[in-house]
């Protein structure tokens, strides 16, 4: 089924840009190590009363920039078919939702609105008051919504809106094919699938991948640059 109701571009961007916004006032070194990690655990003796650095998450945001730009250079080419660019609009997207970076900002971000610690080890509290780590991308976005939730930040309604469990364990299995207009998952269809690890069968509309991709990349490019904007008033 074709979900209508994805975020603009300007809402996205609002969203992110709002929340790097309402931090910006935050204790400072809070802040700071909402933006980049202090590592604790680093495979390196230290000095006693030092900390360790990491810039690796600056690295990997310059890298999935630079990943979603090629992505957009090589849809870029008209001469392709349907197919084709919905086959790398299915790689980009699910190579950003996927990714560890631009949660771990999300959730730190609201951390600081919280007034919890920053933490780069993403954890959720059960109702049992249990402390757990969140593994996959679903256990991350929905921890954001609830963060977001209470402290009035639409961010949480983004994410939510744009993700979508069932598109990336298809394609991320390849437990799909493409139709003539929709990305058809196997599911049931298939003797192999038809266990149900990963759901029953269905269909997306190449509508659907198009503006899943489309919020998607506005999502990650603007998270990168309020990122990078942010970790600039340091220096």
């Amino acid at each position: 089924m074709f979900v209508t109701a994805f975020p603009s571009d300007s809402e996205v961007s609002s969203a992110v840009k709002n929340l790097f916004s309402a931090t910006a006032s935050c204790e400072p070194t809070a802040r700071w190590n909402a933006l980049v990690p202090t590592d604790t655990q680093a495979p390196m003796p230290l000095p006693q009363g030092q900390k360790h650095v990491t810039h690796v998450p600056i690295l990997e945001a310059r890298e999935i920039v630079e990943f979603v730009l090629d992505i957009d250079r090589l849809l870029g080419d008209r001469a392709g078919s349907p197919e084709r660019r919905i086959r790398m609009m299915l790689i980009g997207y699910c190579h950003i939702m996927e990714s560890e970076l631009m949660p771990t900002l999300i959730w730190n971000q609201l951390r600081l609105l919280h007034g919890l610690a920053p933490s780069w080890h993403f954890t959720r509290t059960t109702k049992n008051g249990m402390t757990k780590t969140c593994w996959f991308p679903k256990e991350k976005y929905k921890e954001i919504a609830d963060l977001a939730q209470p402290v009035g930040q639409r961010i949480g309604n983004i994410v939510s809106s744009v993700w979508e469990a069932r598109l990336r364990n298809v394609f991320s299995h390849s437990r799909y094919w493409l139709g003539a207009t929709h990305v058809v998952a196997s599911g049931d269809l298939s003797p192999i699938s038809r266990k149900r690890a990963f759901g029953s069968s269905g269909s997306f509309a190449f509508d659907e991948v198009r503006e899943r991709y489309r919020a998607a990349k506005v999502l990650m490019l603007q998270l990168a640059e309020e990122h990078a904007k942010a970790c600039r008033t340091y220096k």
